[in-house]
């Protein structure tokens, strides 16, 4: 069978039927009208049809979809234009579409044949296909890189100068300094002008070390967003060295600003944890001192003989104990060693006796306004420490306005919760005052004259209590600190009235004291033997147990919370294992985490806070008799 056919004789067709049959690639002469002249025997094995099916016939490997892109090549191949390596899509005879790579020749062989086309197909599925796989898998690759939790960098080195260029930049580069990748590929060693000042110089001498040696290196170091902030981050980097010398290095870097922040929060929780046990062992010992303190002033003021100069005096020396007890206070409340006693409160009720105190505080440049909404729900919380809150923001309020202005006290109702508002027409605060407002120990006052404890010991009162604070203030416009607070059901439990130091005979009992501070033991016995108890003085847990078992029994045991060797709670577990029915009353103005609210659920157990009042104290342990008194009565 002839594979070659309409051929001049002039051109010896057996020579050209071997030569045409002999090339690798499918061949296909084209005549008149786009017909086939020549179908070689690669065309055969390639397309499915023989030579006689198709010589003398319109191309048929031409799908549809591709005639019009025929068409053209056939056009411009008749034209005079060479093609080559010009990628297209035919059709086989059983279906099936190839991928090839075309060549084309316009051929003259002669009358009848000058406008013959030789067009040469090259199959390249299997090339297709690699590649098709190549791009799948850099895609997955790429997918890989762009999906991982920070920024891959691939930098040139030059073997010259050691000089790195960046080639690629993944797009997690936007997300963490704004910059777009073409940035830094665009710009030679931008990385340079982006480092903080403090870094640049041991960061630029690592890459450069890094470059020179083909060493890795793992940095920590700060750059600069485009918003102009700082982001630390971790690079770490490695190079390898390619054929001619040049190198590549390779890197990661990931955002360190969180775990720096969380860091720098730990220590700064262990520092305050620690300055709060130290501010917490200062109180103890400070609520002991005002104990005495305030305890002997009473004592004095007591005799009918004193003069009015020295009852003023008296006076003065009780008034300062109050303020230093409010020191105290701020002190527990941010060590969180404070003695909590929760109960509901009337937030209308401290805040107009909380003015009443404020009074003799303010300046007369100073105007207060109260502006209190009823009905009101209470809340529930500790008295002594929302007092300390509304004080503390009061007295803020106060020194912001150093040429005088209003003070305005508010409450209202917001939802479920309650509004506790303290505005003032003072200086107001710029944004790095309000940003710190709430950190302990932070002052914008003289040196001297402010703690640093007021607005931290606000925010640990209210988050302790499930509320929360914010702060609006601004340059010259004042500040507004509002506290919201759960709203309670109930109705909020009365106040206190002041008590009274009782007539001689109204003590009875035996009362065992331990205290191992000897000026606070000495004036609680005073105190009580005053009133009419029998006190048995002791200055620890061990002093007590033996004086337990061999002396007459105890109708009630009044017991420091945190002393050494064995803590008050410790104490009287022992003392009422022979003695079910002893009385037991816990003093103290720090608990250490000592004394539990299970240790306060028995009737027969009450407590007192440090500093206390003389009465206060007779009444703590008078109650605590007559409530005990109470129950065996009911039992029998």
């Amino acid at each position: 069978m002839s594979y070659v056919t309409g051929l001049p004789p002039r051109l010896g067709r057996g020579h050209l039927e071997r030569l045409v049959d002999a090339l690798p690639l499918a061949t296909v002469v084209f005549g008149d009208q786009a017909k086939v002249v020549t179908w070689n025997r690669a065309a055969e094995a390639l397309f499915g049809w023989s030579a006689d099916e198709v010589i003398g016939r319109q191309n048929p490997i031409v799908n549809e979809g591709e005639r019009a892109g025929s068409e053209a090549i056939y056009a411009r191949s008749l034209a005079g234009e060479h093609l080559h390596a010009l990628d297209v899509q035919r059709q086989t005879r059983d279906g099936r579409i190839l991928d090839l790579s075309l060549h084309t020749a316009p051929l003259d062989l002669g009358p009848g044949h000058e406008n013959d086309l030789l067009v040469m197909y090259e199959d390249i599925g299997e090339r297709r296909a690699a590649e098709r796989e190549r791009d799948t898998a850099q895609q997955r690759y790429r997918g890989l890189i762009e999906s991982l939790p920070g920024v891959t960098y691939v930098d040139r080195i030059d073997p010259e100068t050691h000089v790195e260029t960046n080639v690629y930049m993944s797009p997690q580069i936007t997300e963490m300094l704004g910059w777009a990748p073409d940035d830094w590929v665009q710009t030679p060693r931008a990385y340079e002008s982006l480092l903080h000042p403090d870094d640049a110089p041991q960061v630029i001498a690592e890459v450069r070390r890094s470059n020179e040696e083909r060493t890795a290196f793992d940095l920590e170091y700060r750059m600069r967003h485009k918003d102009g902030s700082y982001v630390w981050v971790h690079d770490h980097r490695a190079v390898v060295e390619e054929v001619g010398g040049e190198g590549l290095a390779r890197g990661f870097v990931v955002d360190l600003t969180t775990r720096k922040k969380l860091e720098t929060q730990l220590l700064q929780s262990q520092k305050m944890d620690a300055i709060g046990q130290f501010a917490g062992g200062i109180a103890h010992d400070f609520n002991n001192l005002l104990t005495a303190i305030s305890g002997y002033a009473d004592l004095a003021a007591a005799q009918t003989a004193l003069d009015g100069t020295l009852a003023h005096f008296l006076d003065g020396i009780r008034s300062a104990a109050d303020e230093a007890a409010s020191l105290t206070s701020q002190l527990l409340s941010f060590s969180r060693h404070d003695v909590i006693e929760r109960r509901l409160v009337d937030l209308n009720e401290l805040a107009r006796g909380t003015a009443a105190l404020l009074e003799r505080l303010l300046r007369d440049d100073v105007r207060m306004h109260l502006e209190l909404a009823e009905p009101l729900p209470p809340v529930l919380g500790d008295a002594v420490q929302l007092k300390q809150v509304v004080l503390n923001l009061a007295l803020n309020a106060r020194d912001a306005m150093t040429e005088g202005g209003i003070l305005a006290i508010e409450t209202a109702t917001t939802g479920d919760a309650v509004a506790l508002r303290v505005r003032d027409s003072g200086c107001g605060m710029d944004e790095l005052t309000r940003t710190r407002a709430f950190e302990p120990f932070y002052t914008t006052k003289p040196e001297g004259e402010g703690t640093g404890l007021g607005l931290s010991v606000v925010f640990g009162v209210i988050e302790s209590l499930g509320g929360s604070v914010s702060l609006e203030s601004s340059p010259g416009d004042g500040t507004t600190v509002e506290v919201l607070l759960p709203a309670g059901i109930g109705v909020a439990d009365p106040a206190a009235p002041p008590r009274e130091l009782p007539e001689a005979s109204a003590g009875r009992g035996r009362v065992l004291l331990v205290e191992d501070r000897e000026i606070v033991r000495e004036l609680t016995s005073e105190v009580l033997r005053a009133v009419g108890f029998e006190v048995e003085p002791v200055a620890s847990g061990r002093e007590a147990l033996q004086l337990a078992a061999s002396a007459e029994p105890f109708d009630v045991v009044l017991t420091d919370v945190v002393m050494p060797e064995m803590s008050g709670p410790e104490l009287a577990e022992r003392l009422r294992a022979g003695h079910p029915a002893l009385r037991v009353v816990y003093m103290s103005g720090y608990t250490d985490d000592v004394l539990d609210v299970s240790d306060l659920a028995d009737p027969c157990t009450t407590f007192i806070r440090k500093p206390f009042q003389n009465a206060d104290l007779v009444a703590a342990v008078r109650d605590s008799l007559e409530a005990c008194d109470q129950r065996a009565s009911r039992s029998r």
